[in-house]
């Protein structure tokens, strides 16, 4: 029995070295009241941002929240590497949030984009481990779905603008955990990633960059300061997942974190804290290659 215990001890204690902390009702608790420092823009769309202390250490929320009826919602590509303030600007956006993975030499997407029906990237092998959702732009509408070799294929018909990303947060209001991987020390055979080998860092704690949508026809995009100690500490994605599903998400979407995570308004700027400067301030905006901007309907 003892020995039952200490294997459940350590596979738990791994888990959560992989995870974060295990969430608990007072987590519950502090998210529905917390208080929001709010600001609405122009066409309607709400700016919130806050302090809170959650999974045991401090994290800092910023999210842009609209009504999907008002807004077109669209995912735009830079011909060259841009960042995601110059992106919504030229589109004449009220608000935008960073987009999917991509290659920093090449500045090139590293997961499936396609819009107006052009292909503009393909999931490369060594992101597949994570790029498992994707989001729709259709009007006004959004939708986020499962994405892979299978759905894939009647999503690229079905849909003009996709953008795949991952991992998927929620589906139809289900939280999606993380998965444990193998330890591995052998390289994946061209550089690669494999299941045994997959970056574990990665489900660890960081910046964090999301998109959801709620029954009632709202969208958020929220994005989760980090790497700041003692002032932000980032969120592994079960934390994330917990977010979401804790701020009323039916399904959402995990997109590029790191320094890559921006969120931006046409009346403030950036309202978020970018970690590529490394300082808790809002400049330190990172060169994205695709972005989702939020246009008002006029």
């Amino acid at each position: 029995m003892k020995h039952i215990k200490l294997i459940f001890a350590t596979t738990v204690s791994l888990f959560l070295s992989l995870c974060g902390h295990a969430q608990t009702q007072q987590d519950s608790l502090t998210i529905a009241n917390a208080q929001w420092q709010t600001d609405t823009l122009a066409h309607g769309a709400v700016c919130m941002s806050a302090n809170l202390w959650l999974f045991d250490s401090p994290q800092q929320i910023a999210i842009i929240k609209y009504d999907s009826r008002d807004y077109t919602t669209r995912i735009v590509q830079a011909p060259h590497i841009a960042m995601t303030s110059d992106l919504a600007r030229q589109h004449g956006a009220e608000a935008a949030i960073n987009g999917s993975y991509f290659n920093v030499k090449t500045g090139k997407p590293s997961t499936f984009v396609q819009l107006d029906g052009k292909v503009y990237g393909e999931t490369t092998q060594a992101e597949a481990f994570r790029t498992d959702g994707a989001i729709m732009a259709l009007g006004n509408n959004i939708e986020i779905y499962p994405f892979d070799s299978i759905t894939g294929k009647e999503l690229k018909k079905k849909y003009k603008n996709i953008l795949a990303a991952g991992p998927l947060l929620l589906k139809d209001d289900v939280r999606k955990m993380a998965p444990v991987f193998k330890e591995s020390n052998t390289p994946a055979k061209g550089g690669n990633a494999h299941s045994s080998d997959v970056p574990q860092g990665f489900y660890k704690r960081h910046p964090r960059a999301f998109i959801g949508v709620t029954k009632d026809n709202q969208v958020m995009m929220v994005v989760v300061d980090g790497r700041f100690k003692g002032k932000a500490a980032g969120m592994s994605i079960d934390e994330l997942s917990y977010l979401a599903r804790q701020l009323g998400m039916t399904d959402a979407l995990n997109l590029d974190g790191g320094g890559s995570s921006t969120l931006w308004n046409n009346r403030t700027g950036i309202i978020n804290h970018p970690y590529d400067n490394k300082k808790f301030d809002h400049e330190g905006e990172r060169e994205v290659v695709n972005a989702i901007v939020v246009i008002p309907n006029k």
